[in-house]
């Protein structure tokens, strides 16, 4: 039985956590304290429409977000080699955290609704500090804030407009 843990909310700090990364690699968020800022996205899955048209907006505007100091990591239920084929396909250049079994995403409150069809999506923005700036929990499948917004309150952490 997993325990769903509370939604992170902004001016909390982020608890760490640790997965491998789609090349079998470990990621720790920890690694990243006092270096860079985060948006960490919380996926539904590639079969989510509404997810893989906010990842390839992201891919639009990654080196924005790293202009930014701002590393964009996606956890995601699928496994790995579904992670890695999908990278692969489109070409995406940021960090990519399968956790098919949704320990990290059930431990940060990702919202499971069977009349909502799954998973919501979710996102969180973290500074250098591990303090959350912008935690966005969506109400449907499609409820994931444009990619401009989360630019925004990343290039705010730092103070300065991109």
């Amino acid at each position: 039985m997993r325990i769903l843990n509370e939604k992170l909310k902004s001016g909390q700090k982020l608890p760490l956590f640790s997965l491998e990364d789609l090349n079998g690699e470990g990621f720790s968020s920890g690694d990243l304290l006092g270096k860079k800022n985060m948006l960490i996205v919380f996926n539904r899955g590639f079969m989510c429409p509404f997810c893989r048209k906010h990842m390839a907006q992201l891919r639009r505007y990654y080196d924005d977000f790293v202009r930014s100091d701002t590393e964009v990591i996606v956890i995601g239920p699928e496994k790995k080699k579904a992670f890695k084929n999908y990278w692969r396909k489109e070409y995406l250049p940021f960090v990519g955290l399968p956790d098919p079994e949704r320990n990290v995403l059930d431990r940060f409150g990702q919202e499971v609704s069977l009349m909502k069809l799954g998973r919501l999506p979710a996102q969180t923005l973290v500074d250098k500090q591990s303090i959350i700036r912008f935690s966005y929990y969506g109400q449907s499948m499609k409820d994931i804030p444009p990619v401009e917004t989360t630019l925004k309150a990343a290039e705010e952490i730092n103070g300065r407009k991109i």
